[in-house]
């Protein structure tokens, strides 16, 4: 290659000003057809001397020169029509630097976006899709730098779209190796597509640039349906923006790194079942779906927990879409690593990983990011529980809370995995509600002297995760627990109060009918061995109660009626944010029932706690890319911590003050003002008093590096001395998975006569020039049909010319 000159192929290690040379070629072999006609014409025949012919022997012979030239000429003519034919189809063009003085723009800003998403670690072939993409675009780089055009070179990852990689830098000889080390330092990223938000931040960055610059877009895509599918909330979709950037840029490609294949298992969730409790055995969930459209066999889990060894289960097949669950037990030691540990309610957490194989794993999974997951697991002592006992009494079995805390946490040498706190209604408004898992109300009329306080705090409380278990009985009024707990429909409550139903002289009773057999609570009720213990619980009073129709099923979900003739209300519960609330129509005690007394309420109780504490909202587990939150009671805690994430990634942070604390605080008033301070900090923790200063020393810690996936643990910095450990996971966005692509025909269709171009790497030989270069197809045509017109008026004169 010549400095005067613009290599296109250099992308592929070819010379030529054009975009097709195969079809230049074909062109100058058929050259060689008019020729061959010409030659054929002129074959030698047997003479045969014939005296008539003489005379006519004697002219021709005079013209003979004449006709020569004249044959030469067509012959010239319809091989530069054939040539200029086959250089029509190779599409040729001429270099911005043979044109510069010409075009109006001088300068070339080349705009490349990169798809660094996870789904570009797909494997195709051997390498996964990133590895390719990487590759060619450093050929890219290279054969723009040779151009003897003034490129600039802009790189913008779809992970960063606010953070370009390179802004309009120069792409010549003397930089295209500091620019092509650090595209091969680039790596890809574990987040999902941002492709909209990248091209529409694109597009406003374009709308506002003029000048004499000519900018050329490239996107390298891997063209999966997920990323350029319509935009949410009522965004235009990808391809869209990128055809509003086509009208002012000079060209458009998209680039394509992907292949068809779309085999795909990913491990969409762990689930525990309840709080994490030390010494009792947890139960974990692990659901895996097939994103590809091909069955899949032999699949395999391992679960993984701390330095155990890992367990395995199996899924013999999965269909295409199909998803299934396995369940993995484990117990979690109580091991304590020091005395210092031994005092505090929680444990140092465990890190449980679940990784998905396949005996074809190469084959049947082609995206092996996405099957790997992460559970930070969380461990308590104990499930804290709190019950607020609205008749409470110092007579043995009198007080409401008397058989409900012996059947959570009884006197034995097996623990039961709950820690029960018990509380009078006035002593409600100063907890601090967001240690506990569960709060049972029972027989509760008020909640102190700050009653509707108090309810507002427990709203916000369940709504940030917490289950509530509301028991009513003998000290309730209807009307206040309607108006206040209820609040037709809208309250904690899922049912109205109306009247007391039954036998006071307890002589007759009702029995529980399970509705929900599969209940967690009620599912020692069902089949025929249970049948007698369901037919020992006797009711003989119970609060008659309804439910609005319009909620009846769809928010509210009954599990258990009694068989009375009015069909009433035993068990009701109904979803509230992120937590949960249930409700019965009798008391904890044993004045309206027996059930006290029956072996089935002792496991009852304790699946109740299991089941109500089994969502407490944030456990620790974030989408990569998602910010870690951490609220931070600043008596409790130092304003500074440090993070330590994956690919020994380490950080250090701060406290914020001006931060939303978590509802579940009970925080309603405004964080300071002033500006983040650790000494106005610790002021607060220490000096402050009431109510409001509680809430003011409750700051928010915040991380926001999460772009890998894995295990993230942040130390918090005890005032007394010493860390606690808060463990998180960040796993991928599993949608990103999917790697279904995007129907190219369609895609072409709605794209219509836009200036985008839809190529493969492999054939997409002239997008290393796309813009740089103009292209001359059009006025070989009328070159072409003048040369025709011209060969046929020639031949028709010159035919008169020889009769």
């Amino acid at each position: 290659m010549t400095d005067g000159s613009f290599s296109l192929l250099a992308l592929f290690g070819e010379e030529a000003f054009l975009t097709s040379t195969g079809l230049m070629w074909a062109g100058v072999a058929a050259v060689s057809i008019p020729i061959i006609i010409h030659l054929l014409n002129k074959r030698k025949f047997k003479i045969v001397d014939w005296a008539a012919m003489e005379f006519l022997l004697d002219a021709d012979k005079k013209n003979r020169r004449r006709v020569r030239l004249e044959n030469l000429l067509l012959l010239l003519l319809r091989c530069l029509a054939v040539l200029l034919i086959g250089l029509l189809l190779a599409r040729p063009f001429i270099p911005t630097s043979l044109t510069a003085g010409i075009l109006n723009a001088t300068q070339y800003e080349r705009i490349v976006i990169v798809d660094d998403s996870l789904s570009m670690q797909a494997r195709v072939g051997n390498e996964s899709a990133w590895d390719q993409a990487r590759q060619r675009l450093t050929r890219l780089t290279e054969a723009l730098a040779s151009d003897q055009s003034d490129n600039t070179l802009t790189l913008i990852l779809t992970s960063q779209p606010d953070q370009p990689q390179f802004n309009a830098a120069a792409l010549n000889k003397k930089s295209i190796a500091e620019i092509n080390e650090t595209i091969d330092k680039l790596d890809v990223s574990d987040k999902a597509a941002n492709l909209d938000a990248t091209l529409k931040q694109l597009q406003d960055r374009l709308s506002g640039e003029k000048g004499n610059v000519s900018r050329v877009v490239y996107v390298i895509t891997d063209l999966r349906q997920r990323d350029w599918k319509d935009g949410s909330e009522g965004q235009e979709s990808p391809l869209k923006t990128l055809i509003d950037i086509s009208k002012t840029t000079t060209n458009c490609y998209v680039v394509d790194a992907g292949d068809a294949e779309d085999r795909n298992l990913t491990v969409t969730e762990i689930r525990p079942e309840g709080t994490l409790v030390a010494g009792v055995a947890s139960r974990f969930d692990v659901e895996v779906l097939n994103q590809g459209s091909s069955e899949a066999r032999d699949i395999r889990i391992k679960f993984g927990a701390g330095d155990s060894l890992p367990v395995q289960e199996e899924i013999e097949r999965l269909a295409p879409g199909e998803k299934q669950s396995r369940s993995f037990s484990f117990t979690f030691s109580a091991e304590e690593e020091n005395a210092e540990a031994a005092l505090r309610a929680t444990l140092p957490p465990r890190k449980v990983k679940v990784e998905v194989t396949t005996a074809k794993q190469g084959e049947d999974d082609r995206l092996p990011a996405d099957s790997v997951a992460y559970y930070p697991a969380r461990i308590v002592r104990g499930i804290p529980a709190l019950i607020v006992d609205g008749d409470p009494s110092a007579s043995f079995g009198k007080s409401e809370s008397f058989y409900i805390k012996r059947s959570l946490a009884p006197f034995g040498p097996i623990p039961s995995g709950v820690v029960v706190d018990i509380v009078t209604e006035s002593e409600m408004e100063s907890l601090t509600l967001d240690k506990y898992g569960v709060i049972f109300l029972c027989n509760v009329y008020r909640l102190g002297d700050k009653t509707l306080e108090n309810i507002e705090k427990l709203r916000k409380w369940v709504d940030a995760g917490g289950g509530l278990v509301m028991m009513p009985g003998d000290q309730v009024d209807e009307a206040f627990f309607n108006e206040n707990y209820y609040k037709d429909g809208l309250g904690l409550s899922p049912f109205k109060l109306e009247n007391l139903k039954g036998d006071e002289a307890e002589q007759k009773w009702v029995n529980f009918r399970v509705e929900q057999a599969n209940h967690p609570v009620l599912q020692i009720f069902t089949g025929v061995a249970a049948q007698q213990s369901l037919d020992s619980v006797k009711t003989f009073r119970w609060w008659g109660s309804s439910v609005k129709k319009d909620q009846l099923g769809s928010l509210v979900s009954v599990s258990a009626r009694f068989n009375d003739i009015d069909d009433s209300l035993a068990f009701a519960e109904k979803p509230l944010g992120r937590g949960r609330v249930l409700a019965t129509t009798f008391p904890a005690d044993a004045d309206w029932s027996n059930w006290t007394s029956d072996p089935t309420y002792l496991v009852a109780m304790q699946q109740l706690v299991k089941y109500m504490s089994g969502d407490r909202g944030d456990k620790g587990l974030v989408r990569v890319g998602e910010p870690l939150r951490q609220p931070l009671d600043l008596t409790l805690f130092e304003l500074d911590a440090s993070v330590e994430g994956p690919k020994e990634k380490k950080a250090n942070i701060k406290a914020d003050s001006g931060s939303e604390v978590d509802a579940a605080k009970g925080a309603d008033s405004k964080a300071p003002a002033d500006k983040t301070d650790k000494t106005a900090a610790d002021k607060t923790a220490k000096d402050g008093k009431g109510e409001s200063a509680q809430q003011k020393t409750v700051w928010q810690l915040e991380y926001k590096g999460t772009d890998l996936v894995g295990f993230y643990e942040m130390k918090l910095n005890r005032r007394e001395g010493g860390l606690e450990p808060v463990l998180f996971a960040a796993n991928v966005d599993f949608t990103e998975g999917n790697l279904k692509r995007v129907d190219t025909d369609s895609m072409q269709k709605e794209i219509g006569d836009a200036n985008i171009h839809l190529v493969k790497f492999d054939d997409a030989i002239s997008i290393a020039g796309g813009g740089a270069q103009t292209e001359i197809w059009w006025y070989l045509i009328w070159i072409v049909v003048a040369i025709l017109c011209c060969e046929q008026v020639l031949g028709w004169y010159f035919g008169l010319g020889r009769q």
